[in-house]
């Protein structure tokens, strides 16, 4: 690998990462001061707006940045380049003005759902942020496609600290002010975001003088099957909550969404080593290397295993003192529960690569025919066991979606590439060894997990073939 290209990997890989970890950070920081600001039923409300109101933005982003992307890298000449950025931004627009109408209508609906008026008045008041933040992910999708990962770093950065700043506010001056005035400061600081997003993304700004509607009929078909699945997976995350806020009250979606903020940033490593997969699965997907990708898949989540399942053990063994620490006494109840909401985190490595390494390989379709399956039984399930269990039974539902999605991933992977599960967990022992080589200087530094798991694999092989 040429000099010049580890640096871009490894500058751009910092980046991102510290937009990850920021964007992180606000969001559990400003949950731990929301829910000392607001009683259990107030912050539920709060919970279940955004996670209905990000279902919506989820789909539209998913819809328009993979297009855009994609197309504006391979574009040969500025003009084309104008014609698909002009296309993508229209495309952008109409799809925001579709998010508006459907928000504006169901937002009676959400409110006579769970219970609470409030939750029509916070959508009203997003139906502004979808709008503002429509030049935000253009600009944002258009420096992707340049590979420039700053502004966007930057874009984020600022939206997220802003908001997290008003918070901030709230809690230090004992102002209990009204979600209204969380959704009112939304808008300002996507509207700020949206200016940062621009100043740095001018210099790849690109705009032709006429609309092509060839060009976003392409850029439609393209982001359709990764639409379906950004939905799918969203509708499979946010089911249990919506169950609990129409089955019980907003009370029970504030208990369960702080385990689920415990799970968030467990499900941290599986989100970051997915992204180094994607691109080598591809590679060995186009060359027809079926071994490798089991190997690669096997390792991958064998790696994620060992990074999460310390974690995984501290908060079986102290749920307790995480859940006081986090929510405060009064989410003690939540104890009970985030024992097992943390076992989704050793379920979600491989769900998370089964869905990448298909997606790799161009056969999304499968990825996605799964996910709506995962979605479907994900609701059967948490309904029969909320009504029989209370808050804990979306516990139990979604657990048992995992472990029925498990069994049918695990059977595709076998069928297809001769995948073993058990391979993964047999090689997480051999990710210690080399963390504590690497720690204690007995491996080079540029032992990767990799070429550990690789060893470990031929050894066995040779002690069998003894």
């Amino acid at each position: 690998m040429a000099e010049s290209e580890k640096s871009y990997w490894i500058k751009s890989g910092i980046i991102t990462l510290l937009d990850r970890v920021s964007l992180l950070v606000f969001g559990f920081l400003g949950f731990f001061l929301l829910v000392r600001i607001y009683d259990q039923d107030t912050f539920g409300i709060w919970v279940l707006f955004f996670s209905s109101v990000t279902f919506f933005e989820v789909g539209r982003n998913g819809l328009i940045q993979n297009g855009l992307v994609k197309f504006l890298t391979t574009a040969k000449t500025d003009d084309e380049r104008g014609r698909i950025s002009t296309a993508s931004l229209v495309l952008n627009f109409l799809l925001s003005i579709v998010n508006v109408i459907v928000l504006i209508a169901i937002a009676p609906l959400l409110s006579n759902l769970f219970g609470s008026d409030t939750i029509k008045d916070l959508i009203y008041i997003y139906t502004i942020t979808t709008l503002v933040m429509i030049p935000m992910q253009h600009f944002i999708f258009v420096q992707f496609a340049h590979l420039d990962f700053v502004g966007p770093t930057f874009a984020n950065f600022t939206r997220g600290g802003l908001f997290f700043c008003f918070i901030a506010y709230l809690y230090f001056s004992g102002w209990e002010a009204p979600l209204t005035n969380l959704a009112y400061m939304q808008v300002i600081a996507a509207i700020c975001g949206s200016l940062v997003s621009f100043l740095f993304a001018r210099k790849y700004a690109k705009f032709s003088k006429y609309i092509d509607w060839n060009w976003v009929k392409k850029l439609l078909q393209y982001g359709s099957f990764t639409f379906l699945t950004n939905l799918s997976t969203m509708l499979y995350k946010s089911i249990d909550k919506w169950m609990l806020g129409a089955l019980l009250t907003p009370a029970s979606v504030a208990i369960y969404d702080l385990c689920m903020r415990v799970n968030n940033l467990l499900e941290a490593p599986t989100q970051a080593i997915a992204q180094v997969v994607f691109p080598q699965s591809a590679r060995k997907g186009e060359s027809g290397g079926a071994e490798d990708i089991k190997n690669l898949y096997e390792g991958a989540v064998g790696a994620i295993l060992a990074l999460i399942i310390p974690a995984v053990i501290f908060v079986i063994l102290f749920p307790k003192f995480i859940v006081t620490v986090l929510g405060g006494a009064e989410y003690l109840t939540a104890a009970s529960i985030l024992t097992v909401t943390v076992f989704y985190a050793l379920f979600l490595p491989f769900a998370n690569q089964f869905g990448t390494i298909l997606d790799s390989i161009g056969k999304p379709q499968i990825n996605l025919l799964f996910t709506l399956l995962g979605a479907l039984i994900n609701v059967a399930a948490n309904y029969f066991f909320i009504v029989r269990f209370g808050v804990i039974g979306a516990a139990y539902g979604t657990i048992f979606t995992y472990i029925v999605t498990f069994i049918l991933n695990q059977v595709v992977l076998n069928n297809m590439f001769k995948v073993q599960w058990w391979k993964a967990i047999k090689s997480v022992p051999g990710f210690y060894v080399m963390a504590f080589g690497i720690i204690f200087g007995k491996n080079k530094a540029e032992t990767t997990v990799a070429d550990a798991n690789t060893a470990i694999m031929d050894k066995k092989e040779k002690i069998s073939e003894s």
